[in-house]
């Protein structure tokens, strides 16, 4: 069971990836367009920032993916490896959200 379950990380984290590197930009207001809106500009996150964020994010579930497996090969099969597994998809995904959260917060109106 270890085995889909690492498969299962290693695919969420290669998902996301893809998703961020597929991303078009975003285009530019046109300067025109920021001076009659003014203080109405809402925030938006930098998908810089949210990139870095995935990279590292996806990086550190692909490791976790490792650990899995090597804990379901050489573990005494008590389970752990799987309940790792699962704790790792689930803490990546409030990962992901506290990542969006805080690069929202932390936006700026330019």
């Amino acid at each position: 069971m270890f085995w889909a379950l690492a498969v299962i990380l290693l695919a969420f984290a290669g998902f996301t990836v893809i998703v961020v590197r597929l991303r078009r930009p975003v285009r530019a207001p046109d300067e025109s367009a920021e001076a009659g809106a003014g203080a109405d500009r809402e925030r938006r996150i930098d998908p810089e920032q949210l990139r870095g964020f995935v990279y590292v994010g996806a990086g550190a579930l692909v490791l976790l993916a490792v650990a899995v497996i090597l804990m379901g090969l050489f573990g005494n099969r008590t389970g752990r490896a799987e309940g790792l597994a699962v704790l790792g998809f689930f803490g990546y995904s409030a990962y992901l959200v506290a990542a969006t959260l805080v690069l929202y917060v932390t936006s700026r109106k330019s």
